[in-house]
């Protein structure tokens, strides 16, 4: 099996952090587990950041990755929207989590 870098998309915005952190952590964990590189937006930017400025860091750094795995919420949020729109037109493999905290 090949180390992949692996981008997770989620809502976030709204919701209290430490339920965030537990549903992102969970597939991260699992990400590690199976030797991967997990990339967690959480760990890119500020809780002072404001959605423009969250997007920004977010954006460049799916764009690195070998693939995204989208959490069931994504379609709850319109910055993972952005993010699997993204991923599809370029041409990242998407992957759609179907288990999750």
């Amino acid at each position: 099996m090949s180390t992949k870098k692996i981008y997770i998309a989620g809502k976030v915005t709204g919701l209290p952090l430490h339920k965030v952190s537990m549903k992102f952590g969970a597939h991260e964990k699992k990400l590690l587990t199976d030797g991967h590189t997990p990339i967690v937006p959480l760990n890119i930017v500020n809780k002072e950041d404001d959605w423009t400025t969250a997007m920004g860091k977010c954006i460049p750094a799916l764009i690195q990755c070998d693939e995204v795995h989208m959490l069931p919420c994504w379609v709850d949020s319109e910055g993972a929207k952005l993010e699997h729109a993204i991923a599809k037109n370029m041409g990242i493999k998407i992957i759609y989590v179907r288990d999750q905290l």
